[in-house]
C-alpha cells in the first residue's frame, strides 16, 4: 500500500477568552473534505486514525509552520510548541487534546495564529490513515514545495516483515509497529483468559483430576460387587448340582463377557440337576473312580464331554 503525506488542510484556531488556552482543538473533520489545491479526502474511518495513534507510540507535536515535516528532515531546527497526548472521535470528528509548552503558550495566549494545519497519512484512494503533526500557520493555503509530496517510508527487513505477517517488498515501519501492536493485545487478551478461564469451557487440571480420581474409585468398586456377586451367582449354580466344580472358571469368564450374566441365569433356570452333592465332592466307600454316576454322566451330556474328558478333569477326591 502506497502511503503519503498531506499537509495543506487549515483549521481555525477557536476563539477563547484571555488567559485560557483551548484545551482541545479539531483536527480532522468527519466525513469527506477537500485540500486547498483541490484534492479530495475522506475520514471514513476515525477509529483508524486513533488506531495508528496508538500504534505509533508517540504524542504528535504542534509545530510551527510544519517545521517536523520540512525543516526536521533537513536536519534544521523544528522545536514542537505543545504537545497532543490524547486524541478522541465526536461524531466522526477528530480531536485533540492538546498541552503547549512555555513557547506554545506564549504564542497562542499572543494570538500569534490563527490557524492550525494538520499533517497525515493516506492512501492513493485518499483514506486518511493517521495524523503524523500539526502545525501553527497563518497561511491557510501553503506554498511550499514540500507540501503534498509522497513520503517514503522506512522498509523494514525482510525477515521481520515475514515474521509480522507483512508484505515483505513494501511493509513499512509505521504497518510494523501496527502489527506488533495487534501481537501485543493479542497476547495480553490470551493471558487475560488464562487468568480468569470459563469455567463452562475450562476446568482446572487439579479438579479434573481429583473427579476423575473419584470415578476411578467408584468404577473400581462396583467392579468389585459385580464380581463378587458373579461368584456368589456360579458357586450357587455349583452348590445347586447345576454344574461342575471343574468349569467354574468357564462360566466366571462367561459371566463378566457383557451380557454373559444374564445368559448364565437364564441357563441355570432351566438347567437340569446333573451331580448331588455326595456324588461331586466325594465317592462313596468302595465306589469306582474310573467310572460315572448317573448324575456325572447327564453333566457330560449337557457338557458335551466323552467320560475320559471328564474324568481327566475331574479332581481328585481325598480320603
Amino acid at each position: 500500500m502506497s502511503l503519503k503525506k498531506y499537509l495543506s488542510l487549515c483549521f481555525e484556531i477557536p476563539s477563547f477568552a484571555d488567559g485560557e488556552l483551548p484545551q482541545w482543538l479539531q483536527l480532522l473533520p468527519a466525513g469527506e473534505m477537500t485540500g486547498r489545491d483541490g484534492r479530495r479526502f475522506v475520514n471514513a474511518s476515525p477509529e483508524t486514525v486513533l488506531q495508528f495513534f496508538t500504534a505509533d507510540g508517540r504524542d504528535i507535536a504542534l509545530d510551527i509552520e510544519h517545521a517536523t515535516e520540512i525543516k526536521g528532515p533537513a536536519g534544521e531546527p523544528a522545536p514542537a510548541q505543545g504537545w497532543f497526548k490524547t486524541l478522541e472521535i465526536r461524531n466522526g470528528e477528530i480531536w485533540g487534546q492538546v498541552d503547549f509548552n512555555a513557547d506554545g503558550s506564549k504564542l497562542i495566549s499572543g494570538k500569534n495564529y490563527r490557524y492550525i494545519s494538520p499533517a497525515f497519512y493516506h492512501d492513493d484512494q485518499g483514506n486518511i490513515l493517521g495524523i503524523s503533526s500539526v502545525g501553527l500557520t497563518n497561511k491557510p493555503n501553503l506554498d511550499l514545495p514540500a507540501l503534498n509530496q509522497e513520503q517514503t517510508l522506512m522498509k523494514i527487513p525482510a525477515a521481520i516483515a515475514a515474521a509480522l505477517s507483512l508484505n515483505a517488498e513494501s511493509a513499512t515501519d509505521i504497518e510494523a509497529v501496527t502489527a506488533i501492536e495487534q501481537l501485543k493485545n493479542d497476547k495480553q487478551l490470551a493471558l487475560n483468559r488464562a487468568a480468569n478461564p470459563d469455567l463452562a469451557k475450562f476446568v482446572p487440571k487439579e479438579t479434573h483430576d481429583l473427579a476423575l480420581n473419584r470415578a476411578q474409585t467408584a468404577e473400581q468398586k462396583l467392579a468389585d460387587i459385580a464380581d463378587a456377586e458373579i461368584n456368589a451367582l456360579v458357586d450357587g449354580a455349583i452348590k445347586a448340582g447345576k454344574i461342575a466344580p471343574a468349569n467354574k472358571d468357564m462360566y466366571l469368564a462367561t459371566c463378566r463377557a457383557e451380557g454373559g450374566r444374564e445368559q448364565f441365569e437364564a441357563f441355570i433356570k432351566t438347567a437340569p440337576v446333573i451331580a448331588s452333592t455326595e456324588s461331586r465332592h466325594e465317592k462313596k466307600p468302595g465306589a469306582d473312580g474310573n467310572k460315572l454316576t448317573d448324575g456325572e454322566l447327564t453333566m457330560c451330556r449337557s457338557l458335551g464331554l466323552t467320560q475320559e474328558q471328564y474324568l481327566a478333569a475331574k479332581p481328585t477326591t481325598q480320603e
